[in-house]
């Protein structure tokens, strides 16, 4: 005759998986995984896509912003539609921190700006403000 399985209480399984080393891995993986986030540590986005928001600080609406840039042997290029006066976007380039990228503005009044952006600044999520 076989014996009755016994039944644990919740108590001794919590106990029992407590007392496993691997649960002390994982919990350790936990907290240092969310350190980083803590600590400052800004990993790239997704693929390596540089986040970069652009400020329209000008009284007038921007009809379209071109975005050129490369690396290596890789040359893109982005467009990017209206942005009303105070607005923002934010654009993902496929491009490294600190080389820089072109950017032509053109404004709903016909004027055109044109201009390398970010040069030499690092870090994963950058900022370009255009004002007249």
């Amino acid at each position: 005759m076989e014996p009755e399985p016994q039944h644990r209480s919740w108590d001794e399984i919590i106990v029992d998986a407590l007392r496993a080393p691997a649960t002390w891995l994982f919990i350790l993986g936990l907290i240092l995984g969310a350190g980083t986030v803590h600590w400052g540590v800004e990993p790239p986005p997704a693929e390596g896509a540089l986040m970069v928001t652009l400020h329209n600080d000008s009284d007038v609406a921007i009809r379209a912003v071109h975005f050129d840039f490369g690396h290596d042997l890789s040359e893109s290029s982005i467009r990017e539609g209206e942005i009303g006066p105070g607005e923002r976007r934010r654009v993902a380039l496929n491009h490294v921190p600190g080389a820089g990228f072109n950017v032509e503005i053109r404004y709903t009044d016909g004027q055109v700006q044109a201009f390398c952006a970010n040069r030499g600044v690092g870090g994963w999520a950058q900022e370009v403000r255009v004002y007249r």
